[in-house]
């Protein structure tokens, strides 16, 4: 089921009543208000699913639909659109449909590929990637010519090119194999240097209607071919690389359509399906006219099309669709399959229309939040090939407050494209500079896009469920105790030095994602599992799960005593971070003192350690970070790359749990078994802190079963700690 780490918030009809705002902006129409929009979507989307297609569910008019569906499914708040998308593709085996070369029987994929981002499956996009792969091996050197129907094993068809090229595209983003957008770059601009008028700015469907002329005199250009097109683009858009060579040809394309399409909307707002002769083509036409809204709001949106041009046509366009949907969420006025193109009715309806129609919606709320308002695009990459859940984005401060006039630390807001919601922010404040934090989920090679903007008036601030947590616990002999919503922590405080002097680490076993520290202690048996967890690890004096100290002549040097001081920098709910203070101790010669700043993410399982030493004797210390190693257990993973990883009975009756130690590449280390730990020892020069990464897994969270899951989680976090997450700020 997907995921929802937000509590809903509701859009108002009044959000943009009565407000100051920064740009100077009409008011937009009651159709294009938050709200209304979400809830004609809505209709639209149930009145589908209530009234399948009988056509089968791996052809391109599904393709059309579940390209707008999953664009619904992601901004609704509940799951059964992602419930009925799921069931398509396992109808479907999560293969395209059966002819290899068609680009109508790829179209299903992109439907595929956005479930793979949001489920992790390799079965949903196998089928499609083993189809491409033999195309690759195969590759068609047919004309494009339409006077065969072999021909059509390439894109000889201006239709073509939203049913396949966008599914090339996003499969080369996904696995980071660039030949898939080489092979789809090759044939679109095949396609449009022999399909696209280039004095029109138009694409003729095929090579059959160069000569062609309507009653009027002009070209004919079929709407619903260009509208295919227009959404293809976009979509191809959105997948391209910021820097591939031909992105500045596909933006003018993308433009020169705009701005054609644009200057030949009707008055009535809707396009007919016969572009340059509306006279003898009445009837509006909603599935050509719902992409072109579409394409021209997410233009809007990127910044690519100035609002003050293209808005109107936006909004008339908008209003136009809304008011061919009966009171039941049918849409109307889709001209069927082979249907008279001149007399497209109001009962007339089709899939591949409402897949526009979701598509336009999606993009038209983006414009209906922002109205009036500044903002700030930031655009997010993935740069590795792994999935990275609740991934932490840290924007400097002083930069967007510059960025967005008006921008507070009370007001600022984050905006998901994808989800069309705002997001959980947190804001921590440090001596040099503060951040604003934001989480989102990546898959590989994902690129996400974002507003930095003012909290839109009447709009509550989104609450997250989850948290991070950290505090002292006086109550229970100074213990100071943190979490996440995958794992929990604490260390020992000076009214425990009586049983147990050290800077080790005790890992308590977590299942559940809600916070449990205060439940525990209040529990006052927080040993036993009641369900959720426990403590079933034991320190004593060691490192325990993840600790770090000097390390001299074979020896782990603990300090003298427990940490005798502790600050809270920040508390939840993305981040919490904490600082102990150690008093001055000799390890082996040295006086050496340490401050312990530990930061923990949501939907972490390990810690980001810095201990900042100081010595009067030397400028630099040998030190160690490690696991206690017991004699039930000798299950020990040591990665050359600087991980190392322990698996042992937690207490011999609540399961296995597993510790993890992971350095940075720039480090420098051994590994080693020493002082009955299993350690990565490395020497450290004092003028700055000695930061590694540690944390703990138990094996009754799902996540977690077996220790090669453990060892995995660990490649993972060591892999994303080295390629941090691209974040642009765009003009």
């Amino acid at each position: 089921m997907k995921k929802i780490q937000l509590i809903s918030f509701g859009l108002f009809m009044t959000v943009f009543c009565g407000c100051t705002v920064a740009e100077k902006s009409k008011p937009l129409p009651v159709q294009m208000q938050p709200q209304q929009i979400e809830n004609v979507m809505t209709k639209v989307a149930d009145w589908q699913l209530a009234n399948p297609s009988k056509h089968h569910a791996a052809d391109w008019t599904h393709g059309a639909l579940f390209a707008g569906l999953t664009a619904w499914a992601q901004m609704a708040d509940t799951d059964i659109y992602y419930d009925a998308l799921l069931a398509f593709g396992e109808k479907n085996k999560w293969q395209p449909h059966r002819r290899k070369y068609h680009a109508d029987d790829h179209a299903v994929g992109q439907m595929y590929l956005e479930l793979h981002k949001q489920y992790k499956n390799p079965e949903m996009i196998a089928g499609i990637q083993q189809r491409f792969d033999w195309i690759l091996a195969n590759q068609p050197g047919t004309p494009l010519t339409h006077d065969k129907a072999e021909h059509k094993k390439r894109y000889n068809w201006c239709d073509a090119l939203f049913m396949a090229p966008p599914v090339w595209a996003k499969l080369a983003r996904i696995t980071g194999d660039m030949k898939y957008l080489d092979y789809m770059n090759k044939e679109w601009w095949a396609t449009t240097d022999y399909l696209y008028d280039t004095e029109e700015h138009l694409y003729f469907r095929d090579d059959r209607y160069f000569d062609k002329r309507e009653a009027n005199g002009e070209k004919v250009f079929w709407s619903r071919g260009n509208g295919w097109v227009f959404g293809g683009l976009v979509r191809v858009l959105e997948e391209l690389p910021e820097d591939h060579l031909d992105r500045n040809k596909y933006e003018k394309l993308y433009k020169e359509m705009a701005a054609k399409i644009a200057t030949i909307q009707p008055v009535e707002g809707l396009w007919h399906s016969s572009l340059l002769d509306p006279v003898n083509f009445p009837s509006k036409e909603a599935s050509g006219s719902g992409f072109y809204c579409y394409g021209l709001a997410w233009g809007i949106n990127q910044g690519l099309l100035e609002k003050k041009t293209y808005l109107p046509a936006v909004i008339k366009a908008w209003t136009g669709l809304v008011n061919c949907v009966h009171p039941d969420g049918k849409l109307g006025y889709v001209q069927p399959i082979g249907a008279d193109p001149r007399h497209v009715t109001a009962d007339q309806t089709e899939i591949y229309g409402v897949g526009s129609f979701l598509l336009a919606g999606s993009e038209v709320y983006k414009i209906a939040v922002r109205n009036g308002r500044d903002v700030k695009k930031l655009i997010v990459t993935n740069p590795t090939l792994s999935f990275r859940d609740s991934a932490t984005i840290s924007l400097d401060w002083d930069k967007m407050k510059m960025s967005v006039p008006g921008l507070t630390k009370d007001n600022a807001a984050v905006f998901d494209f994808k989800t069309n919601h705002l997001l959980t922010t947190q804001m921590i404040s440090g001596k040099r500079k503060t951040e604003l934090l934001f989480q989102t989920d990546l898959a590989p090679g994902e690129k996400k896009f974002f507003w930095i903007m003012k909290q839109p008036s009447g709009l509550d601030k989104p609450q997250s469920m989850l948290t991070t947590y950290c505090r002292f616990v006086p109550e229970r002999k100074d213990d100071f105790a943190w979490e996440s919503d995958k794992s929990a922590f604490r260390m020992y405080g000076p009214a425990l030095e009586d049983e147990t002097i050290t800077c080790g680490i005790d890992a308590w076993g977590k299942c559940v994602e809600a916070p449990i520290v205060e439940k525990f202690y209040k529990s006052g048996n927080y040993h036993k599992d009641h369900g959720e967890g426990g403590d079933f690890y034991k320190v004593g004096n060691t490192l325990g799960c993840g600790g770090a100290a000097p390390f001299v002549d074979g020896k782990v040097c603990l300090p003298a005593k427990n940490f005798k001081e502790w600050k809270i920098v920040a508390n939840g709910p993305i981040r919490s971070i904490f600082e102990l203070t150690y008093g001055p101790w000799q390890a082996v010669g040295q006086t050496v003192s340490e401050t312990k700043r530990i930061t923990l993410d949501l939907g972490s399982n390990l810690n980001k350690v810095e201990c900042f030493y100081s010595s009067d004797d030397a400028q630099a210390i040998p030190v160690a970070a490690g696991i206690v190693l017991r004699k039930s257990s000798h299950q020990i993973f040591t990665e050359a790359e600087n991980i190392i990883a322990y698996w042992l009975p937690a207490d011999g009756k609540n399961g296995k749990m597993g510790c993890g130690v992971v350095y940075g590449t720039a480090t420098k280390a051994n590994v080693i078994e020493a002082d009955g730990h299993l350690l990565m020892q490395t020497n450290h020069k004092l003028d700055k802190p000695f930061v590694y990464y540690s944390g703990s897994c138990w094996d009754k969270n799902n996540e977690f079963k077996t220790f090669d899951k453990w060892q995995q989680y660990l490649k993972s976090f060591k892999k994303h700690i080295e390629n941090p997450i691209h974040i642009q700020l765009a003009d």
